[in-house]
């Protein structure tokens, strides 16, 4: 193995950079400067993955780099932004040459696809860390807020829960889609909508709190992954088990019955999936059913990002 210093690894960042024409002082400076663009609004957010908490010695750099990419990306999809810039700051035990390298091609592996460029960091020694943050924009003034969401709403999820729960089961880590592309359209028609990183039950229980509603969600409509479905129906793991597992990075957002029609139409001309699971009402409690029978469920049930 090869150790390598800080200036070795901003050297390595700083050869799979991605331009953008807004930077004027790149990655190797104190600081990076930009000028933002002037027609939209900045979204700005953060993540910390921490060894033992948030993933296993078992998970390889690249697996981490993508990781800790699509879980920032996956917050500003959930207030309509588009990412651009990059902040990374990593803290590793043993840094290689080869550790860094794979790092990066995992991160570039979705940066590339929305061009999003690195404008610096900060690197040291110690339990492997990551902590990433994001910038993006959002032309819209419609983020889409937990606290925004309606009676009568109609809730949808972009994609299936369960892939991360069954990759842990098999000691894997699930490398999740992008939902950039959904999250760019909704500003036009959800009135909110949130990431569900720490499980479904997590952003029922956000926005039921902050919107002050209730809400009926129909079980049987959640797009669920196959392997755990059957662990299920053999009564293997419960449903509080299933909605509360995170990390699958979909999104959960909310909108009125116009709305929902306009965008189920769009979606299905540009092939992206969604799933309607269910409506929001006044009664401040959600209740879940499935085939039409009432199925108890504690939505306080907490995600632990490591166990």
């Amino acid at each position: 193995m090869i150790k390598i210093t800080e200036q070795d690894i901003i050297k390595l960042v700083s050869e799979n950079k991605i331009f953008r024409e807004e930077i004027l002082v790149p990655i190797g400076e104190d600081a990076g400067v930009f000028f933002p663009k002037q027609d939209s609004n900045m979204v700005v957010t953060t993540d910390t993955m921490v060894k033992n908490t948030h993933f296993d010695s078992d998970i390889t750099p690249y697996e981490l780099g993508y990781i800790a990419a699509a879980s920032n990306i996956s917050d500003l999809s959930a207030m309509g932004a588009n990412p651009a810039f990059a902040l990374i700051n990593l803290t590793i035990e043993e840094p290689s040459d080869k550790y860094i390298k794979e790092l990066i091609k995992g991160y570039n592996a979705i940066f590339k696809n929305y061009s999003i460029s690195v404008l610096g960091g900060d690197t040291t020694c110690g339990p492997t860390t990551i902590s990433m943050t994001l910038i993006g924009y959002t032309k819209s003034n419609n983020f889409m807020l937990t606290s925004n969401s309606k009676n009568e709403d109609n809730i949808f999820i972009s994609g299936p829960i369960g892939n991360s729960m069954i990759a842990r089961l098999n000691n894997k880590y699930h490398l999740p889609t992008i939902r950039t592309e959904l999250g760019i359209l909704l500003p036009e028609y959800a009135n909110s909508c949130t990431d569900m990183s720490d499980g479904i039950l997590k952003s029922l229980k956000t926005i039921s709190k902050k919107s002050n509603i209730g809400g009926t969600i129909n079980l049987e409509k959640i797009k669920i992954n196959t392997k755990l479905k059957k662990l299920l129906d053999d009564n293997e793991f419960t449903w509080e088990d299933a909605l509360s597992f995170g990390e699958d990075y979909e999104l959960l957002f909310t909108a009125n019955n116009e709305n929902s029609k306009k965008l189920k139409d769009i979606c299905e001309k540009t092939n992206i999936d969604i799933y309607e699971i269910g409506k929001l009402n006044n009664n401040n409690e959600i209740k879940f059913y499935y085939e039409n029978n009432i199925i108890s469920i504690d939505i306080n049930k907490n995600f632990e990002h490591f166990k």
